[in-house]
């Protein structure tokens, strides 16, 4: 085979692999989980099978013809890729897209396109056993290459006897190396894309108690607040603050004070069901946003976290235990006004430290 030929063969295999590389980076972009996760349901993973099918037909338009029914290219990466990003189901789907586009795109039921469809199936269903069988990043990829690297390296050596070892010898590095960069730029990704999904859920989230913090909180208010005017719906808030924690932080020091609003946490989203979000907003201050909640059920769960509390024994980590108390101001829209609804949730906690503490006051007790 001509050096010419040799180079153009590596110069269409670099642009399969250019192509394969920018369809990850988009599944990524656009993909809200990790890359690599089997928490998708089949329909996804036929989709991302289907995507794959068709980056290979891509591929094959890329491809080189090294003999009047021969063309060679990466179309068996898009199969390796689609099994690692979406398993079996994934890898099977863009075999028999590749397999099918290889015969009704490219020449008819050719022997050439009948081995090469064969391969492909083969290829697919082969890197599916593969996946389920070995679980260790490194050597999934190592089985996945020399396996979708055998099959097309034999079908050639088939078609063209004596003629394949040029045409092997151009195409092996070029898919190993292709491989093996394409195994580097999933991990990649994929561990980029979890660190990103990791910081994000833990920039809405209170370090200490794991409720979600005041940041949540105004974007959660916001989006509630809106929701119920659109639906004619209430939306009640609790704004909760623990009475005199200061003394337990001077009494015991910070570290069990820590290990109290851990477990006044638990005494909160215990009280206060699924149909609500709990957060941390301040030192010892917690809210309570109450969907479709009118003002009256919103008192009746106030007074219930009011009595929790009161019946609840912290323990610290000394076993010490001590009893504690918290005040409560509750608001509602629509009764109060969007404008005015935090405003008043806080000065009826304001009146609830200032007669007493230990209390539920609602904005409807006094005149503001």
């Amino acid at each position: 085979m001509e050096v010419v030929i040799v180079l153009a063969l590596a110069r269409d295999l670099i642009a399969n692999f250019a192509l394969l590389t920018t369809t990850i980076f988009i599944i990524i972009q656009v993909t809200k989980k990790k890359l690599i996760t089997s928490q998708r349901n089949g329909k996804t993973k036929l989709v991302i099978g289907a995507v794959f099918g068709l980056i290979g037909i891509i591929q094959m338009l890329f491809s080189i013809e090294v003999s009047p029914t021969v063309i060679m290219d990466l179309r068996s990466i898009a199969i390796v890729c689609a099994v690692m990003i979406g398993g079996w189901q994934s890898s099977v789907m863009t075999s028999l897209l590749i397999s099918s586009g290889r015969i009704l795109l490219f020449g008819g039921l050719t022997a050439a396109a009948a081995l090469s469809s064969i391969s492909a199936v083969a290829t697919g269903v082969g890197c599916g056993i593969i996946v389920h069988y070995i679980t260790e990043y490194r050597k999934k990829w190592i089985f996945l290459l020399a396996y979708s690297a055998l099959l097309p390296t034999l079908v050639v050596y088939l078609l063209l006897r004596e003629n394949s070892p040029s045409v092997i010898f151009a195409f092996l590095p070029v898919y190993l190396i292709s491989g093996a960069i394409m195994a580097y730029v999933i991990h990649y990704v994929d561990r980029t894309k979890s660190l990103f999904l990791k910081y994000e859920s833990e920039v809405g989230k209170d370090y200490l108690t794991g409720l979600l913090n005041y940041r949540s909180f105004d974007s959660d208010f916001n989006h509630k607040l809106q929701q119920a005017e659109r639906n004619q719906e209430s939306l009640s808030v609790l704004l909760i603050d623990i009475d005199y924690f200061k003394k337990i932080n001077d009494s015991y020091g910070h570290k069990s004070g820590d290990e109290v609003l851990k477990q006044i946490a638990a005494v909160l989203t215990d009280s206060t069901g699924d149909f609500n979000t709990v957060f941390r907003i301040g030192g010892e201050e917690f809210a309570v946003l109450l969907d479709a909640c009118p003002h009256g059920q919103a008192l009746m769960i106030a007074d219930k976290i009011c009595r929790k509390m009161r019946d609840c024994k912290l323990i610290l980590s000394d076993l010490t235990s001590f009893p504690i108390t918290a005040s409560i101001g509750v608001a509602t829209f629509p009764d109060v006004t969007k404008e005015n609804l935090l405003e008043y949730a806080d000065s009826a906690l304001y009146r609830a430290k200032k007669t007493g503490r230990n209390k539920v006051v609602s904005y409807a007790m006094f005149k503001l």
